[in-house]
Order: C-alpha cells, then structure tokens, then sequence
C-alpha cells in the first residue's frame, strides 16, 4: 500500500484480497515509512502518518493485518515477498512511484499484479501519447467514462493475517512516536485546517454533495465562497478513491447537471490530463518540459523591464508588495492548500518577480512541494505548468509573458466575495498562523 493508503474502495487491496482467499492465504497489507524523500516535513507526515494509522484499525476489523516497517517501499515489499506467493501493488504515476514498481519487479521471484486505483479511466487505456489540451483528452475519457465506475465489492479474508510473526516497526500506534524516529524537516507544522484519513474524507465528500455542489459551477471560482470540495489532500493521499466520488456525486444528481459536469471536469479530465503529462513527459515537474513555444517566448521577452524581483525567502514568507499574492501565500503557509483560482495568479506573478522563467517555475515547485498538502504530485505540477503555457494556447503579445496568458488582479476582484478572503489570509504570517 503506497499510492492508495485506504481500507474503502480500493482496488489493489480488494485483488490482493480475492487471490489471497483463492490461494487460502492470509494477506498482508504492507506500508514503508521512509524519510527520504524530498522536502520530507512534519506537515506531510503527520498527515500521511494520521491516515495510515486509521486505514490500519479499519483492516484490523475486516481480519487483516497492516505492518508498518522503516524502509523504503520497495525494499521492504521485496524482503517480505520471500515469504509470499503472489505480491499485488497499487499504481502511482510519478517518476519515483514508477521506479520503484520497477524494482520490485525485476527483483522478487514471486508474481507481481499492479492495479489500478489513482484515476477512473487507466492513463493507456486513454491515450498512447502525450495530449496537449483538456480539449483533446475530454471526449476520449468520457467516451470511457462509465466504463470504468464499476462496483468495488468488499471482500472478507477466509484466513486472518494475524497470526504472521511481522512486527511494526513502531511498537506504539501514536503518530508522534512514528514522527519523532524520522529524520524530516520539523520546522513545517501540521495544519490544523484538514484532518487526516478516509472517514474525515467520506465526510467532506457528504458535505460537498449536499451544500456545495449545487453552487459549484457558478461559485467555485471565487475564493471567498465555500464551493468547493476540499477533498484534494484525501485524493492526494489515495485516502478516498475518486471513482467512489464520481459514483456517489451520480447517485445523488444526474450527469447532465451543469455543476456535475463541471465538477467531473476538474476531478476526472483536468486530473487525469495531469497522470498523462507525468507519464508520457519524463520532465513533468521541470521548466524544460513546457511546449517549446510557451519556453520561446517567455524567454523572448528576458529583456523586458520587471516591476519587482524577489528574492526566496521573501516569496515564501508571503513578504511582496503584493496584498492579493501575499494572501495566497500565506494560506499556502497556514492552510496547507491554496483555493485553485486564486493560485493561478499565486503562480504566473511568478514570472514577473524573477530574472528568468525557469527560475520562477522552479520557486513554484519548490513551493509548492514543501507547504502543500496537495503536491508532490501530477496535479501540482501539471497546474504550475499551465501557468507557464502548458495545455493552453497562445495570447496575444504582451511584456514579460510574450503570448503567456496573464492574469491580473481586476480578476480576483472581480469575484464578489474576493474581499472575504483578503480578511481571512490577508494579515501577516504570524498572524496568520495564530489563526488557522
């Protein structure tokens, strides 16, 4: 369990769980806690760590055993496969996510089924190349669409994992013991905005269907309306499965409604365009990997004059002359998320603040890596690259930005409750932080 870290709808473990009762087996369900990754914080962990922990109590009331181990994943996936008959992965897209598949792979002498749990319709199964728009990926996901919202049954074990002799790593189930053997970067606190784990998921995802959806289309675009549905941390951490959102969103409104629509646009098109970016583009998450238009231009354009440059740390503690950027930042900072119209903004101002737009797309990854509980992932950097020109098309020219598309702060104030937004994150850090 690596990508889909739940106990509820989740594919690889439901596979895993009908060969193991076929074989008359008892599964175990394996998590490898690692610290190396990068910009590793205690505001990841304690989130991730959080989640972890709850999916292992709900296994433990089906019969089924989670151990947790210190260890890369994949080494610790081929150690215990030694004692196994058949090892089943979840599927994530990111280069170190593939790497490691990889590994286990060619190194375990077992079978080895990956399954897929991250998107509704298998990137493959989409497209055999790298779509450049929405546009282009929409009608050949929805044309597969319903072919892939099957039912998931929940299977029982016919034999209990636990008595297999395989001990966490941790003999405590606090995640502040788990936290503290770990060698990650403690100046980033958890936020007190999102709770971690699957429940906490199904309960937002009930809130959203029943008060926010019906508002979604007209209002998810102004950052001081609740409208949208705050389940993208859930998602990153494969803690809710989003053909289960798509499914209980359709059983409560029909597919043509406008705001069901819109929703499925972003959750499932915009989304899964982002695993087809990290799939087929080995430079997903770097400025070389923009269109090479996008790179022309903006580069056609070094000479001209900025109105600010900044230096990093004066970006990353929302420090700028900026009250509208500074405001992102600092939810960024305390929240954990930034709300999605508002962080386009938070990004293209970006290319106006520094020498040279690669320098500026690099801030924006390194920002978003470090303080949000959503990156890290194909989403984030997909995003980031439609701010520097990716998946759009060109603009009439202007300075700095050549054909870039630009947005301007009349947009954001443009939104009618854009003002209740400033009041909340419009203050300074500390304040800030005092108050999330």
């Amino acid at each position: 369990m690596e990508a889909s870290q739940r106990s509820i709808y989740n594919p690889a473990l439901e596979t895993a769980l009908f060969f193991a009762n076929q074989l008359k087996k008892p599964l175990l369900v394996y998590f490898g806690l690692t610290d190396k990754y990068k910009y590793s914080n205690s505001r990841y962990y304690s989130f991730m760590i959080d989640g972890i922990l709850k999916t292992k109590k709900s296994l433990e009331g089906r019969g089924i055993k989670l151990v947790i181990l210190k260890a890369d994943p994949p080494d610790g996936a081929i150690e215990l496969s030694k004692r196994a008959s058949l090892l089943v992965l979840d599927r994530g897209y990111l280069r170190h996510q593939r790497h490691w598949r990889r590994k286990i792979a060619e190194q375990v002498s077992i079978p080895v089924i990956e399954v897929e749990g991250d998107v509704v319709a298998p990137v493959e199964a989409v497209s055999n190349k790298a779509e450049p728009y929405a546009r282009t990926i929409r009608p050949k996901i929805l044309s597969k669409l319903f072919d892939f919202l099957e039912e998931i049954p929940q299977l029982e074990p016919v034999k209990s994992s636990f008595m297999l002799d395989i001990e966490n790593t941790w003999e405590e189930e606090r995640a502040q013991d788990y936290l503290n053997a770990l060698s990650i970067d403690k100046s980033v606190p958890p936020v007190q905005y999102y709770e971690s784990g699957e429940d906490v998921a199904l309960t937002k995802l009930k809130l959203f269907i029943e008060e926010r959806l019906p508002i979604y289309a007209e209002m998810r675009s102004d950052p001081g309306v609740k409208a949208t549905s705050e389940l993208s941390p859930y998602i990153r951490f494969g803690q809710i499965s989003p053909v289960f959102i798509v499914k209980k969103v359709l059983e409560h409104y029909p597919y043509d409604d406008p705001n069901v629509k819109i929703f499925i646009n972003e959750l499932v098109i915009w989304r899964e365009l982002a695993r087809n970016y990290a799939w087929y583009n080995p430079l997903y998450n770097e400025y070389e990997g923009l269109p090479s238009w996008a790179r022309e231009t903006l580069e056609k354009h070094l000479p001209d004059k900025r109105p600010a440059i900044y230096e990093l740390s004066q970006l990353e503690e929302g420090n700028t002359d900026d009250p509208y950027w500074n405001s992102a930042q600092r939810e960024l900072l305390t929240k954990g998320t930034i709300h999605n119209y508002i962080r386009m903004y938070w990004c293209k101002k970006l290319i106006e603040w520094t020498p040279h737009p690669k320098i500026a797309f690099d801030i924006a990854c390194y920002l978003n890596d470090k303080y949000a509980l959503d990156g890290r992932d194909p989403n984030g950097y997909a995003g980031i690259s439609w701010c520097f020109g990716a998946f759009d098309r060109p603009f009439p020219e202007r300075e700095i930005y050549g054909r870039v598309r630009k947005m301007s702060s009349a947009s954001l104030l443009s939104k009618p409750n854009f003002k209740r937004y400033l009041q909340q994150f419009g203050k300074t850090t500390s304040q800030a932080l005092k108050g999330i």
